[in-house]
Order: structure tokens, then C-alpha cells, then sequence
């Protein structure tokens, strides 16, 4: 696990724990995630028991890519 997830997911415990929505979904913007990303990480850290930054860190990772095509056909 790199440094930056390791970060990323503190911060989020943090946040989570705090129950701070509005700071969960500016840091996910900030972080540069996908709305789709967004979504799949809140509801996935939501449904974690027991909230700490390894879980975390490892939720990041697993779905922290797009399913989405950077290139939808029109």
C-alpha cells in the first residue's frame, strides 16, 4: 500500500467517523474520483463494521477505478 492511500484513507476515517458528508464527498472531488467511484467508496466504507484506516485503505484500492469507459460512445 503506497503512501497517498494511506493518507487518503486516514483522512476518510476521519471524516466518516465524524459523520462529515458534505467534507466526505469535497475530499473525493478533491482526490479526483469519479462521481460513479464516489458513490461505490461511500457505500462501501458505510457498510464497513469497524471503521479503520487499513479497511479503509483496502476498500480504496479494490474499487478506487471507473467501471465507466473514458470515451462513451455518443
Amino acid at each position: 500500500m503506497n503512501a497517498l492511500i494511506e493518507l487518503e484513507a486516514t483522512k476518510l476515517t476521519t471524516l466518516f467517523s465524524h459523520g462529515d458528508v458534505l467534507g466526505i464527498r469535497m475530499f473525493m472531488e478533491h482526490m479526483n474520483i469519479p462521481l460513479d467511484v464516489q458513490d461505490r467508496l461511500y457505500d462501501e466504507i458505510s457498510a464497513l463494521k469497524h471503521l479503520d484506516q487499513n479497511q479503509v485503505s483496502q476498500v480504496i484500492e479494490t474499487f478506487g477505478q471507473s467501471l465507466l469507459s473514458e470515451r462513451l460512445g455518443y
